[in-house]
């Protein structure tokens, strides 16, 4: 999942396009903002919680070419959260720059 998010980043800022990273569950759906064409999907059977939410919509990444900062409610973007079935935990970071890193999303005042 990473690498997809990754790649995504890369897309957007490349082509200088408006990617949205959807999640439905435990389902990741990427779009093309300006066609609304779906550009990849991915089940992620380990994807437990997204905490990330934008001016679009909630549970969403909105990548484009500086990042993710116009469309973000929190200012520093958000994380994702992954749980194993054995309960191992995995968490994913993406910032306001669009960076994607294995990491949790710092604490603000209010959260």
């Amino acid at each position: 999942m990473r690498a997809l998010l990754r790649n995504v980043r890369s897309d957007a800022i490349d082509g200088e396009k408006i990617l949205v990273c959807r999640f439905f569950g435990k389902r990741i759906s990427i779009t093309d903002e300006n066609t609304g064409k779906v550009i990849a999907e991915l089940d992620v059977p380990t994807l437990d919680q997204v905490n990330y939410d934008t001016t679009l919509g909630d549970d969403m990444i909105v990548f484009y070419k500086r990042g993710t900062a116009e469309y973000n409610k929190r200012i520093h973007g958000g994380d994702i959260r992954l749980k194993s079935w054995l309960g191992f935990r995995k968490n994913i970071a993406v910032n306001c720059t669009g960076l994607v890193a294995e990491a949790v999303y710092p604490a603000e005042k209010g959260d």
